[in-house]
């Protein structure tokens, strides 16, 4: 049977009405007023490298609890080489660093550095709308020239 023939066989059903709501649904372009964000608040991303990172972020996700009306954040816990046996903790909110400090291979250091890490990064959440518009305030837009 020659190919043109095969084609022309095939039959086209019509599409059902129910479905062609759904269609007309999600292909219809949603008004700008109607934009929904998604985002993911609150993520904590473990960027360790050693098992003292590895505690450190364990304490720190273990006891952590947002301040009310924080949103709009992610939490990067990370790690960086530093002396003999000690690594660099770094905390960022948004990629800016919160809290940083040497961490030993110590549990009772690790614990106490965890508890520290999550006042000073419950403060800052609590604070960030204030410490936004400072940093964005009149006193830092300038043009450039002394």
């Amino acid at each position: 049977m020659p190919l043109t023939q095969k084609k022309d066989s095939i039959k086209v059903k019509p599409l059902p009405e129910s479905l062609k709501k759904i269609l007309e649904q999600v292909v219809k372009k949603p008004d700008k007023s109607a934009d929904l964000e998604i985002e993911i608040d609150g993520l904590l991303v473990d960027d360790t490298k050693t098992k003292t990172g590895k505690d450190f972020y364990d304490l720190f996700y273990g006891s952590w609890e947002a301040p009310k009306g924080a949103k709009n954040y992610t939490i990067t816990i990370s790690e960086k080489p530093f002396r003999l046996s000690s690594t660099l903790i770094v905390v960022s909110i948004n990629d800016t660093p919160v809290y940083q400090s040497v961490l030993q291979p110590r549990q009772d250091i690790v614990e106490g550095l965890s508890e520290d890490a999550i006042l000073t990064t419950q403060n800052y959440l609590a604070n960030y709308e204030e410490i936004m518009k400072q940093l964005n305030g009149d006193d830092m837009a300038g043009s450039g020239i002394y």
